[in-house]
């Protein structure tokens, strides 16, 4: 998938109230992003740890979650 491509299914995501379209779309998202946490950053930052505080702060826009994904390079040892 193109960067705009994943752009339009993440403001798709970021809007869709329907539990079952929803999860259909992460599932595609996750399938298209190298990074091993992808759709759930929509809802938990990166590492999110329950027990490091809230969630009331994030609140992030397609395109940070996009980037965040793209930019993940796995560590090759």
């Amino acid at each position: 998938m193109t960067h705009d491509e994943l752009m339009d299914l993440a403001e798709r995501i970021l809007t869709e109230e329907d539990d079952e379209v929803l999860s259909g779309l992460m599932e595609q998202f996750d399938r298209n992003v190298p990074h091993p946490e992808g759709s759930s950053l929509f809802f938990y930052p990166e590492g999110w740890n329950a027990r490091n505080g809230g969630l009331a702060g994030y609140a992030p826009t397609a395109e940070e979650v996009v980037d965040t994904c793209l930019a993940y390079r796995p560590i090759c040892l």
